[in-house]
């Protein structure tokens, strides 16, 4: 090799396999096995392999902390305005427990940010993660719903980063969520094959654009099953104990035998409902939450927050690993959990 540079190619060339296993091999990651790792060190150093300084910067990060061995560090990113979100919202803690459980396997230590941080900046934020060394992180909980403040662009342009749960249009980060769509299909498909005959949805119109209208597309999808004197259209308002009135007339008008609905503040107003308490109304939720597991005879949707998590982990390490990957370039796409039936 005299007079040429030795590159992770030649090394992957030499040993016989691939480049980007060569790549995780010299990032000390657990995703290879230590033969191949001693292997393809000691080639590297035969052959007078000098690390680049993306190599450089990423071996110089293996720490040890109680024995365990990380080969580099991600950033958590809190997006919601709760600086405490991550331990004491209702579904974030099932994605953080994802991604920490298969950080730690994966050979990731973990930074968490808040992303509302007073005086927190683009460019501040970014001078913090290049000063320790992380390349990329998974951001969840978004305040800022799927467009996020000019000033932070420069962190998505240089930096890896995959958005949990939300897609975000501005700027365009690769998401994995759980399947939204499947989500309020199934559990209308198990109201049915429950037996009853007209389910209706009540979600809030807005959280439903976070979604891109996914939740009550399979609403509508599912309906197109029954007979259409039970189609029930959905009800997309807020509702809330101030607005009651306007509750209490949709159920009267519609005759409902059984409710769909996301949030636990939902809940809390159906049961104020006049109508609801005369009535016997089966109440199916579409996400399970630490707020809700203790209640008897819950039945809906486990989203499966805590895969997303683990799969969101999953993609940022890939990108990670892969010498060839460039800042942005899955921006389009998508990986959708699907969720399970619970009751």
């Amino acid at each position: 090799m005299v007079g040429k540079r030795t590159t992770l190619s030649d090394i992957a060339k030499k040993v016989g396999i691939s480049k980007s296993a060569v790549s995780l091999a010299m990032n000390d990651s657990p995703m290879v096995s230590e033969q191949t790792r001693k292997l393809v060190v000691e080639t590297a150093l035969s052959m007078g392999y000098v690390k680049n300084e993306l190599v450089s910067s990423m071996m110089s990060n293996i720490k040890r902390s109680g024995g365990k061995k990380f080969s580099e560090t991600i950033a958590l990113v809190n997006g919601n305005r709760d600086e405490f979100a991550l331990t004491n919202h209702p579904t974030l803690p099932r994605y953080c427990e994802g991604i920490r459980e298969e950080a730690s396997r994966l050979g990731y230590s973990i930074n968490e940010f808040w992303l509302h941080r007073p005086n927190l900046t683009g460019e501040s934020f970014s001078r913090t993660l290049r000063s320790r060394g992380i390349r990329g992180g998974i951001i969840l909980g978004h305040s800022f719903g799927n467009v996020f403040p000019p000033s932070f662009k420069c962190v998505w342009k240089n930096f890896y980063f995959v958005s949990a749960g939300i897609k975000t249009h501005d700027p365009n980060l690769e998401m994995v969520s759980a399947d939204h769509y499947a989500i309020s299909y199934h559990a209308m498909l198990n109201a049915l094959q429950k037996g009853y005959k007209r389910p209706v949805l009540i979600i809030d119109e807005h959280i439903d654009n976070l979604v891109d209208g996914r939740f009550v597309a399979g609403f509508l999808r599912a309906q197109m099953g029954i007979p259409s004197e039970n189609i029930i259209p959905p009800l997309t308002e807020s509702i809330s104990e101030d607005n009651l009135k306007n509750l209490d007339d949709y159920l009267k008008k519609y005759n409902p035998d059984a409710i769909l609905f996301l949030l636990d503040a939902t809940r809390k107003v159906l049961q104020k409902s006049t109508v609801f308490k005369r009535k016997k109304i089966a109440m199916i939720q579409l996400e399970r939450r630490n707020t809700n597991i203790d209640i008897p005879n819950w039945t809906g949707m486990e989203q499966n927050n805590d895969i997303v998590g683990k799969v969101a982990m999953r993609r940022l390490a890939d990108m990670l690993s892969r010498t060839s990957s460039v800042v942005g370039e899955n921006a389009n796409i998508l990986t959708l959990i699907p969720p399970r039936w619970v009751e």
